[in-house]
């Protein structure tokens, strides 16, 4: 039953902080009801329904639950706050046994014929409220798309989207599949350009390094030495001091580098308001990261050192400015029709600031975001994500169409954490970041920040497909949190840009974070765990038709860490399975049927206090200190080790002819050149491994129970493998969580042996 706030408002006052204290449920907590017969007037009763999430959202409080009846919704719901503890959060869900969906995309009508199969759709600009995807381009660090302005837009035939063209022409051509091509009066979305550098004819240049400035990514990685400032925005705010003009010159060179319209580059003598100089037009250079020099005259000379402020400024939009789409459907196809959407929205569920904690999300087909690339060195945007809060909870939903990720637990703002990055003269906080400048400055120089800020979330359950970059994505703000059961798949394939964030599962600094009990198939990376995972666990997990033909294209790669981090009881089935360049990990009980290689990497990363996100040094990564206890190595390919530490091994069985005797140092490793290596078969109820084990294989060896003592400490952070909660850890049940062996465990991720087929997701 919904009540009288304005009658109740200090007994909610009361109670509300007393369950902040107790930490217990809210006496006086509520449901809302959404539907699409409602009315955002209304009091939420299921009597009387509001319309939209949206408007749920603003009425809910800690305690209270938002229950989202049948129907589609195309809103992004922004929510305002969360709630106070894990008793009390807010939780949004779709009705027991309804279908709710929740989308990025709207479905106008308006599309007209132009030839046979040929559709075009003009809009106006304003039909897209936070943003335009059909003018925005992806762009980011690490991101490349080898001169293709692609969007974040999409537009979807029967929930699937189709390709992006890149030439007006394409559509037109005879036998064109299906594909779009949109053309907008805009700028190419809110960033600019980027800047590398600044010289005065006849004086010294200036680097990016070497100044400080606002609104921007702070700087983007070009080289080891080089770091231009990155996806500068309208209003961008360059501050060169003591820019040296030497004799005299009223000539100044730049270099920068843009996709989009490019714009005004002002500059201004000692303040953003001071003396304007001068100004000079940059335009297309050809990619984001394509630098070409510009010149301009300035209004007079000037000479000696000179504080100088470099303003950007973006080009003027047309007035009543139109967008349209071009596109080649199926002849049978009308769009008009309601089997054709775009995308019009960035997101769909995500708050529009920082610290909304303890918000759980479940039941719903969340679909359709015009997501812009989530770099690690800046803000992360996904379809959905807490947005740097902790606590939430993602479970039983199918999450999918994002253009580029779909789970967002990462950065809210710039931050680079790189050993190659030099913090700048000053760091200005981007307005609505959430972060101070303390807080970036810690970032920028150590890689630590506040632990209670972000992380301890849970994503659970959920089918995420169809993901442009990565299905779950993250730097920092994955630490301490539990990523399980989740059915992944269909990730960054076919799509017309590419780069370094690209996998089922991407996270950086993955502290204390368990990911479990997962499925991961048809991406080109499957689980890609970088700079820092430091006593992350990665157990149970079935890992599939992964990889490409790009460098670490595998089930797993693990880069630039030093661990401790465990693999166990995980099936791993990929042509390439596994992939590390770092040192301090163990694999325990695992079935690698593809190849593996290790190594060091000449980089250097952070080590932290266990437990904690606070740093205590940066290391170069030797490579080895790696532990092989009790798998099953079924490639048949020779390993390849190239690690500067000690390799451990013990109770391993390698099957399969020509391999190598480097990792099996001790006589406890059994070599089965003969058997025969395990294949998956899909049915209609699951998938099966078709493998044959035997009893005898436990008794041909007697191996160890693995557990924290066994594997002692990894080398550079000196810390114990264990539990999150720094207890000790047993790898004491298998895959299908059934009890080991404790005095001989048998070998590979299944403790009974298996003949024929058994059924390996979902497990039994």
């Amino acid at each position: 039953m919904l009540h009288n706030l304005s009658t109740i408002l200090p007994a909610i006052a009361h109670v509300a902080a007393s369950c902040m204290l107790a930490a217990a449920p809210c006496a006086l907590a509520s449901e809302f009801h959404v539907a699409v017969s409602g009315n955002d007037s209304a009091d939420g009763s299921a009597a009387h329904p509001l319309k939209t999430i949206s408007a749920a959202a603003q009425k809910a409080m800690p305690g209270d639950t938002v229950t989202v009846h049948a129907g589609t919704y195309r809103e992004w719901v922004k929510p305002p706050r969360g709630g106070n503890s894990e008793q009390n959060r807010i939780t949004y869900a779709a009705a027991k046994g309804e279908a709710v969906v929740i989308t990025g995309s709207e479905a106008p009508t308006g599309w007209k014929k132009i030839s046979e199969g040929v559709w075009e759709l003009t809009l106006p600009n304003t039909f897209f409220k936070e943003a335009n995807p059909f003018d925005e381009q992806i762009y980011g660090s690490w991101y490349l798309s080898y001169g293709k302005p692609v969007l974040t837009g999409n537009v979807f035939l029967d929930g699937k989207p189709l390709p992006e063209a890149f030439d007006a022409g394409t559509p037109f051509r005879p036998g064109a599949q299906a594909v779009w091509y949109a053309k907008a009066d805009g700028n190419g979305g809110p960033v600019l350009m980027n800047f590398e550098w600044v010289r005065p004819v006849g004086g010294k240049a200036m680097n990016s390094t070497q100044a400080a400035v606002e609104k921007g990514d702070q700087a983007i990685y070009k080289s080891a030495t080089e770091f231009p400032y990155g996806y500068l925005k309208d209003g961008a705010v360059m501050h060169f001091d003591g820019l040296d003009f030497g004799a005299g010159t009223n000539t100044v060179e730049f270099q920068a580098a843009t996709l989009a319209k490019g714009g005004t580059v002002e500059f201004r003598l000692g303040a953003t308001d001071g003396e304007l100089l001068g100004a000079a037009e940059v335009t297309n250079t050809g990619d984001w990261e394509k630098y070409a020099v510009f010149k301009v005259k300035l209004a007079r000379k000037l000479s000696g050192k000179q504080n100088i402020r470099i303003v950007l400024k973006a080009p003027a939009l047309k007035v009543d400015g139109v967008t349209v789409i071009t596109a080649k459907f199926p002849t049978e196809i009308d769009p008009n029709s309601g089997r054709v959407e775009i995308a019009a929205r960035p997101a769909v569920f995500f708050p529009a600031t920082t610290g909304k904690d303890y918000i759980t999300v479940r039941g719903f087909v969340l679909e359709n975001a015009a997501t812009n690339w989530a770099s690690p060195s800046a803000f992360q945007p996904g379809l959905i994500g807490p947005r740097w809060s902790k606590g939430w909870i993602i479970e039983d939903n199918e999450i999918r169409n994002s253009r580029c990720s779909c789970v967002s637990l990462g950065r809210p703002t710039f931050g680079h954490t790189h050993h190659y990055q030099t913090l700048q003269v000053k760091v200005y906080p981007e307005a609505g970041g959430g972060q101070t400048e303390k807080q970036l400055v810690d970032y920028f120089k150590n890689a630590s920040w506040t632990k209670n800020e972000a992380g301890f979330h849970l994503v659970r359950n959920n089918r995420i497909h169809d993901c442009g970059q990565a299905g779950i994505v993250g730097t920092s703000g994955s630490a301490f949190s539990v990523i399980e059961g989740n059915d992944i798949a269909d990730i960054h394939r076919g799509q017309p840009f590419t780069g370094a964030e690209t996998a089922g599962i991407k996270l950086h600094f993955a502290i204390d974070t368990v990911i479990r009990d997962n499925r991961i198939h048809r991406t080109n990376r499957g689980i890609w765990l970088d700079w820092g995972p430091q006593n992350a666990q990665v157990v149970g997990n079935l890992l599939y038709d992964n990889g490409g033909s790009g460098y670490a294209e595998s089930d797993v790669f693990v880069e630039v860490a030093h661990g401790p981090a465990l693999f166990a009881n995980n099936i791993f089935l990929s042509s390439q399975s596994l992939v590390v360049a770092s040192d301090g990990l163990a694999m325990a009980h695992n079935l690698v049927v593809g190849s593996f290689s290790g190594q060091g990497d000449k980089r250097h990363t952070y080590v932290y206090r266990p437990h904690d996100t606070v740093s205590v040094g940066k290391l170069a990564v030797a490579g080895g200190d790696w532990r092989w206890y009790n798998n099953i190595l079924a490639s048949g390919i020779d390993p390849d080790w190239r690690g500067g530490l000690p390799v451990t091994t013990s109770g391993n069985i390698f099957m399969g002819k020509g391999l190598a005797t480097t990792p099996k140092a001790d006589d406890s490793a059994l070599d089965l050149p003969d058997t025969t290596a395990p294949k998956l078969v899909h049915k209609d109820d699951g998938d099966y491994l078709v493998f044959d084990t035997d009893e005898s294989w436990r008794a041909a060896r007697s191996r160890k129970l693995v557990t924290t003592q066994l594997l002692g400490k990894a080398v550079a952070p000196k810390q114990a493998f264990e539990n999150a909660d720094g207890s000790a850890l047993r790898i004491d049940t298998d895959y299908f969580g059934k009890k080991r062996d404790a005095s001989n465990p048998f070998p590979g991720p299944f403790e009974v042996p298996v003949s024929g087929e058994v059924r390996v997701w979902p497990k039994q």
